[in-house]
């Protein structure tokens, strides 16, 4: 059978799958609060699954892969280890007490959860701006596919992005969280069967044991096997390397669609469950990235750009029949993100946007209820268009990676909501105005190295968001400080 044809019916079968999925779940969502966060009644295995399909993209499954190929171990260092670490201790640290405290506030979303725990609704409209800055990570795993689409199926670019956005943005407006926990579990199965045929394919270069193979990799290039690749522009050294992707890592478990899972689960004994499921899933989709040294020493040719990198791979290394399948794992890790970040986005703008701007005295609740379904429900919509611009200027006009474009934004995101959520949860004397001056601090730190040319590091998102982490978590503990000593200084 031709390649192309079996890699379609492998999609059309997909396709029917998660649309029935969606089209089942559809009738469940009757309020904002049951499509965004559902009825609490899966199982925690389930939400887990759904978490670590999440956590892991096109980003894992493509693009940094890609990276390692161009770097070398020093990005599997980065992005595979030091990375996981962090966000598995975010995930054990914030998990339980976000849940806790969203419980107390019934809240629905991560603004939502800052406004109503510092008591300021203007601190949830601020930060529901900041979090349309995720639509770059959007952007990101809506170019992976399309880059693995057009060379799995033999289609044009248009047709790819057509293809990838109306299908997504389509079945979540009207599944929500019901069918995305669903789905996402769907495709984490999918994902793990793909990432072991990944892994496996490179076993081979193995056979003359593993000094042999660090051997091939120092041969690629200076530094290529080392911990660190200082003639790269992302890996230059241990604080790069670890220190800078360790705090994104536990600051990554902030961003709206991660910690919002835990408010999916019915009650505080389910999180160990949920945690654990996701880091077991979790550990198998990172060693993913190992892929791109396996590439690097087993393709011919040019050195090819990061982001072409793995789509490469899969036409050289598999059979028709194997890519097609592999095809269905890459696109489960992006579809599985994307409905994550939609899920969180059209809830953001509805609950902690919409709601709080747009006057609605006078209404009843269910009126009220009914507007804001809509309104998340026409905002998921209407980002369409926009992530389809935004992917298609990164195919035809790419910087170093597309990695790079997500990054920056998204962790602008993980900057500004760090500190409010992480004293949030510690502190008892933590006010609105300090958490404010952080966040908005963290954004500028972040965004002004980068933009600004400040420091060597300045072109690696990870190290300027890190910085703008570490200056906004310092000023919060300082003022927390200060103010626990005025609390007990007793008066003469």
């Amino acid at each position: 059978m031709d390649g192309s044809l079996l890699a379609w019916i492998f999609f059309a079968a997909y396709v029917v799958l998660i649309g029935s999925v969606s089209w089942y779940n559809s009738r469940k969502p009757k309020t904002l609060q049951s499509f965004s966060v559902g009825n609490r009644d899966v199982n925690p295995f389930w939400i887990g699954l759904s978490l670590a399909a999440n956590m892991t993209s096109t980003a894992t499954f493509v693009i940094n892969p890609g990276l390692v190929y161009t770097y070398g171990f020093a990005g599997f260092v980065g992005y595979a280890i030091a990375s996981p670490l962090g966000i598995f201790t975010g995930l054990a640290i914030l998990s339980k007490s976000f849940r806790k405290i969203g419980d107390r506030y019934s809240v629905i979303s991560v603004p939502q959860w800052i406004g109503s725990r510092f008591g300021d609704k203007r601190m949830a409209v601020y930060l529901s701006v900041v979090s349309l800055l995720q639509v770059t990570f959007l952007t990101l795993i809506v170019v992976g596919l399309t880059v693995v689409m057009m060379n799995v199926l033999h289609i044009p670019m248009i047709a790819a992005l057509v293809i990838i956005i109306a299908f997504t943005f389509t079945y979540m407006s009207f599944g929500g969280a019901s069918a995305h926990v669903w789905t996402n579990s769907i495709q984490a199965i999918i994902k793990l069967v793909v990432a072991v045929i990944l892994i496996a394919s490179g076993i081979w270069l193995f056979r003359e044991g593993i000094g042999a193979f660090w051997q091939k990799l120092s041969a690629v290039g200076p530094y290529y096997g080392d911990a660190v690749n200082p003639g790269s522009k992302l890996f230059r050294d241990y604080f790069e390397v670890v220190a800078a992707n360790f705090i994104i890592g536990i600051a990554i478990v902030t961003q709206p669609h991660i910690i919002s899972k835990s408010l999916f689960l019915r009650s505080e004994k389910d999180v160990n469950r949920y945690l654990l499921t996701a880091v077991a899933a979790e550990l198998v989709f990172f060693s993913v990235l190992f892929v791109g040294l396996f590439a690097r020493l087993s393709l011919s040719g040019a050195v090819l750009p990061p982001d072409r990198v793995m789509s490469t791979y899969m036409m050289d290394m598999f059979s028709p029949a194997m890519r097609s399948v592999i095809m269905l794992g890459i696109l489960a890790s992006g579809f599985s993100t994307m409905e994550g970040i939609l899920l969180s986005l059209s809830t953001i703008f509805a609950n902690d946007f919409y709601k709080n701007v747009v006057p609605m005295d006078g209404l009843s609740d269910e009126v009220k209820k009914k507007r804001l379904l809509k309104a998340g429900r026409i905002f998921m919509l209407a980002l369409a268009p926009v992530t389809f611009i935004l992917a298609y200027r990164q195919i035809v006009d790419p910087s170093l990676s597309v990695a790079i474009f997500a990054q920056n934004g998204v962790y602008g995101v993980i900057a500004a909501t760090f500190a409010p959520v992480l004293f949030g949860i510690f502190s008892k004397h933590a006010t609105k105005d300090l958490v404010f001056g952080a966040s908005v601090t963290a954004l500028i730190v972040h965004f002004g190295m980068y933009y600004g040319n400040i420091t060597i590091y300045h072109n690696n998102p990870a190290v300027t968001a890190s910085c703008g982490i570490v200056v906004s978590t310092a000023i919060v503990f300082i003022g927390v400080l200060l103010r626990e000593r005025k609390a007990t200084v007793v008066p003469i």
